[in-house]
């Protein structure tokens, strides 16, 4: 591992002169190379590869993310144009579970950071449009092919073709969760308020925005550097700190801003056209042990009123907080409790009986109700234990055939070029 992280800090220290080339156009957008550099890297120490000991296998992963991306801006495309957006919440989460899965993979943050050539605040603001992009995609896709089905022939047939090289299953759990997320009472919000509004008045006395940022802000990515975000594009932040970010004068420091993160201090330095650079103070406010017991209450009285899976629905349906599931019933998936990124719910998933609501389980988000579906037994795949997931499986395939397909023959009706891809030696 540390012979890995060393060869990979090389690597980036040897490619920052190609981090600004244009890698490819898609009608008037651009793909950079250090955009594709930072999508092949996360997939890099995710597939654990060594892009010194094995460059072919880091080459045809840097084409595979130049590919993806453009595929990225053509959906893109479509997708504006028949409506279809994701919301901020739900991009956030995604990076979240992005950047555990990495922290994970690498063993910690540390190391994370290592490998991916910068800190992970800086990753997550740079990697925040591929993982819209992605987002956006999955939608997309997931409309277009929802007409698509497979018979009992076209399943038999999967398995006659692919069954020696058949995964061996792992347990699955099909779970549904019911989120109530921390609520910050009026008390710890009018707090936060006071304490960035008395930063800010100090600021204006004293002219000392960075010290201030490094005492008090609660972002820990730009903390240490005085509040600086560096220089970001449109659509980089959320809505409300964006608007201010492109319309503040220069050099002036704002009003308190409020965000989903928090109150901001916004002091931008530079803006041109659809890029601007600048710093910020964030307060967030602080959830207290009154909050957490609220909201703790709240989910008791909810999980009370649950008898059966109709109830359930019809809660999560009412009050859940995760917008992202909570009009598919909940469902978070079929959970494999031992990759699970979220401890509490794997341990919960475990212990948890079949078609039985769990007591409200606490996780960094708020409170859970978590309820199993089903549970999938793994082990060796054949036809007669596990039709459900080989029919899953050819239809996934007809459905990546034809996404193939239809992404070949859309591509076609947009300019694109792709220029050379100068990857690391």
């Amino acid at each position: 591992m540390k012979k890995l992280l060393f060869l990979l800090t090389i690597l980036f220290a040897q490619n920052k002169i190609l981090l600004d080339q244009v890698s490819a156009i898609v009608d008037n957008k651009i793909v950079l190379l250090s955009d594709v550099v930072l999508a092949t890297n996360a997939l890099a120490v995710q597939q654990n590869i060594n892009p010194s000991i094995n460059q072919s296998a880091y080459k045809k992963l840097l084409n595979e993310s130049l590919e993806s991306m453009i595929e990225q801006q053509v959906i893109i495309k479509m997708a504006e144009q028949d409506s279809v957006e994701v919301l901020e919440k739900d991009i956030d989460r995604a990076l979240d579970k992005q950047i555990e899965n990495l922290i994970n993979q690498a063993g910690n943050k540390e190391n994370a950071e290592r490998m991916l050539g910068k800190k992970i605040s800086d990753f997550k603001r740079n990697y925040r449009d591929d993982i819209k992009g992605k987002l956006l995609s999955e939608k997309y896709t997931q409309q277009l092919t929802s007409n698509i089905s497979v018979n009992r022939k076209d399943v038999e047939d999967f398995y006659k073709t692919y069954k020696d090289s058949l995964p061996i299953l792992p347990t699955l759990y099909d779970t549904r969760h019911l989120l109530i997320e921390f609520s910050v009472s009026d008390d710890s919000n009018l707090k936060a308020l006071n304490k960035i509004q008395s930063i800010r008045e100090e600021i204006l006395v004293k002219n000392n925005f960075e010290d201030m940022a490094k005492q008090f802000s609660n972002d820990p990515g730009s903390k240490e550097n005085g509040g600086m975000l560096g220089t970001a594009s449109r659509g980089t932040f959320v809505k409300e700190f964006e608007q201010a970010a492109f319309t503040l004068d220069l050099n002036i420091l704002s009003e308190p801003i409020k965000t989903e993160f928090g109150y901001h201090l916004i002091y931008v330095l530079d803006r041109s056209g659809e890029k601007v650079t600048l710093k910020h103070i964030l307060i967030r406010p602080e959830i207290s042990e009154a909050d957490k017991k609220n909201t703790y209450l709240k989910a008791v009285e909810l999980e009370k009123q649950i008898k059966n899976k109709s109830d359930f629905l019809r809660l999560v349906n009412e009050f859940s907080d995760d917008d992202q599931s909570r009009s598919n019933g909940g469902f978070l998936g079929k959970i494999d409790i031992k990759q699970y990124g979220i401890k509490e719910l794997a341990e919960g998933i475990q212990k948890l009986e079949i078609n039985k609501a769990s007591t409200p389980i606490q996780t960094e988000f708020g409170y859970h109700i978590l309820w199993v579906d089903s549970k999938s037994e793994g082990g060796i795949i054949t036809i007669e234990k596990n039709w459900t997931q080989l029919e899953e499986f050819a239809l996934n395939k007809k459905k990546s055939e034809w996404y193939n397909e239809w992404i070949n023959d859309i591509k076609n009706n947009f300019y694109i070029k792709r220029n050379p891809l100068n990857y690391p030696q």
